[in-house]
């Protein structure tokens, strides 16, 4: 290959390194594989029986339910709500510490003490979170009635505004 680019004319387009093309090829590879992972981990709005925690699957990959919402969309429920952080009561909440106060009126809201927001993985949405009654971990224990639920989904709809359904989507913690 270096004798190659030694006979080149000058009007010859210049000659690529190997460690270029050795840098394209394993991008070419990284975006291959992050398409298989981005269509396998789409939300989905049933928990598939092999994510359930079982004695035979005592460790799937974490999967919670409920709805998706970016920082932003947090910031501004915080605001809307006039939400304070308890250490800096006569300020608004930053973006970066709006987390605490929204998930604590979300949990009075929806009558639900277990209530979180976590992050869950996205690589086409920066710090998407999910505002989540419970994981395939913790459903067990913290998975209402039907109807109760309902409820529950309900008052979350109206309080933040949407109309989407939760679904089950895929926790920041598993690895890739």
């Amino acid at each position: 290959m270096a004798t190659a680019c030694l006979d080149q004319l000058p009007q010859d387009p210049p000659c690529r390194d190997w460690m270029e093309e050795e840098a394209d090829r394993q991008r070419i590879a990284e975006n291959k594989y992050w398409k298989s992972v981005i269509e396998q981990r789409k939300p989905v709005a049933t928990l598939p029986f092999k994510y359930r925690v079982t004695r035979d699957r005592p460790d799937p990959p974490v999967l919670v339910f409920g709805f998706p919402r970016t920082r932003q969309q947090l910031f501004e429920y915080a605001r809307k709500h006039d939400l304070r952080n308890a250490d800096y009561p006569d300020e608004l909440v930053e973006p970066d510490i709006c987390l605490s106060p929204s998930v604590m009126r979300l949990r009075e809201v929806a009558d639900e003490p277990y209530l979180s927001i976590t992050s869950i993985f996205s690589p086409t949405e920066s710090e998407l979170h999910i505002v989540a009654l419970y994981s395939n971990y913790t459903m067990g224990a913290l998975k209402c009635v039907p109807a109760d639920e309902e409820d529950i989904i309900k008052r979350l709809q109206i309080e933040l505004g949407v109309d989407e359904r939760p679904m089950w989507h895929w926790d920041v913690i598993n690895n890739y």
